[in-house]
């Protein structure tokens, strides 16, 4: 009897679009009602809210149970089954972000095994450089690159992600080579336009030392394959992810210039979901890969 309140309270939820508007039509506290959807989500092992700091938003496995509790007994069963059996086995769509060159370059081949080692999984994969909203916009999980802003949700650190501050030789012939960061100034850069401050260097010394430095923007893209066509150009200088442009500072299209000063704060690469609780089998699965690989 408990268990049906529960699921009759949660189809509250769902149709009133929030958990106050829900207590205020139950006539219950919120409390109360938050209390029923916790003991539904360890019964059933399952999330059936994301929870940001930002937001509370149902899951599809909360959306297919409001939705078979206004059907047959025998069809709510049968979606309980469903939504148990993802918990053994892999099953149902994967919605993955990825930043454009880093997952073309580093994951397309693993995900690519991972389509075909989980068949009943269908992989539904985003190459986009764009800031997406991972729970508003239905993602499972993103990758993200950088430094992480607290949003609540769950960051796992997966490798390093160094940046040089790379130029071509004619660039170097013609501004000379720098001794320091500052003799940077007045250079051209080639600036991620998807960055808070695209004309801004962040460097640590040698010794220790932090500081930055303003550079002249030249251009602006948010494809680092495109900054580093530019730089090679010599359109401007460029911060550049150190796997996109390693190749060309070893044949010398490229020369990572000041080396011995480091961007910082030092970025990483990240896979970023809701949460570690109930969490389905098929995200955890691909978490697993990546941390392989």
């Amino acid at each position: 009897m408990f268990i049906q309140s529960s699921f009759h309270i949660l189809r509250t939820i769902l149709q009133e679009g929030s958990f106050t508007k829900a207590a205020q039509k139950l006539d219950m506290s919120g409390a109360a009602v938050g209390k029923h959807v916790q003991i539904l989500e360890s019964k059933m092992k399952l999330r059936l809210f994301h929870r940001t700091t930002r937001t509370i938003t149902p899951t599809d496995a909360a959306i297919k149970i409001s939705e078979a509790i206004s059907q047959s007994e025998e069809h709510l069963n049968s979606v309980l089954e469903e939504l148990a059996e993802e918990q053994s086995t892999p099953i149902g769509r994967l919605k993955i972000n990825v930043p454009m060159s880093y997952g073309e370059l580093f994951l397309a081949k693993p995900m690519a095994k991972f389509a075909a080692a989980y068949p009943d999984v269908i992989v539904d994969v985003d190459f986009d450089d764009k800031r997406v909203h991972l729970i508003e916009e239905g993602y499972d999980l993103v990758i993200r690159i950088g430094i992480l802003e607290d949003s609540g949700l769950i960051a796992k650190r997966i490798s390093d992600f160094p940046i040089l501050m790379c130029a071509a030789p004619k660039l170097i012939k013609e501004l000379g080579s720098p001794k320091t960061p500052k003799e940077l100034s007045n250079w051209p850069l080639i600036c991620y336009s998807n960055a808070t401050h695209p004309s801004l260097w962040s460097y640590e010394s040698e010794q220790g030392t932090s500081s930055s430095v303003n550079l002249r923007p030249s251009l602006y893209a948010n494809s680092a394959s495109m900054m580093k066509e530019a730089c090679i150009e010599g359109v401007g200088a460029a911060l550049l992810p150190k796997f996109c442009c390693e190749s060309e500072i070893v044949s010398g299209e490229l020369i990572h210039i000041l080396p011995q000063h480091k961007t910082s704060p030092e970025r990483g690469v990240y896979v970023v979901y809701p949460d570690k609780k109930f969490m389905p089998l098929k995200v955890r699965k691909f978490i697993d890969m990546l941390q392989e690989n």
